[in-house]
């Protein structure tokens, strides 16, 4: 495979997804932002849920082996970051590749304060789930009128 043509493809998709990422700010100001490390060989999509009690993250990552993940919060922005090696035999013979191999990197920013000390994260059928809790202070807080 042409090395200048699959930079090329690189760099195309990843000036798609800051577009969409880009739009995706300005249509909905709730959803956690989403940050991408340009060093990152590919970005993996995710979708992010909201409920009272939290945040649940789910991250797509087929073909990644639990080893290579690594998650961390530091100064509330989720950090997911890792690595997918190409499968075994797969370039032998590659006309074209579409699955993106390497170094991967994705950063969240959380609005609210999460009981980091609960989060929880589990990957499963190419599917990595984390589960965010709020802390008490960012739960919704009814108060009752006399």
């Amino acid at each position: 495979m042409n090395t200048e043509v699959a930079r090329m493809e690189k760099d195309l998709a990843r000036m798609r997804d800051s577009i969409y990422d880009t739009f995706d700010s300005f249509l909905d100001g709730r959803k956690p932002q989403a940050d991408t490390d340009h060093m990152a060989e590919w970005v993996p999509a995710a979708d992010v849920s909201e409920d009272k009690d939290g945040f649940t993250l789910y991250v797509a990552l087929p073909g990644v082996k639990r080893a290579e993940v690594e998650t961390e919060i530091k100064e509330n922005v989720l950090v997911i970051t890792g690595r997918r090696a190409p499968a075994s035999g797969s370039e032998e013979g590659l006309v074209r590749q579409e699955i993106p191999v390497g170094r991967f990197y994705r950063a969240f920013k959380i609005g609210v304060r999460v009981n980091s000390g609960e989060v929880k994260a589990s990957l499963k059928d190419g599917v990595l789930e984390v589960r965010l809790p709020k802390s008490e202070e960012a739960k919704p807080n009814r108060i009752k009128i006399d």
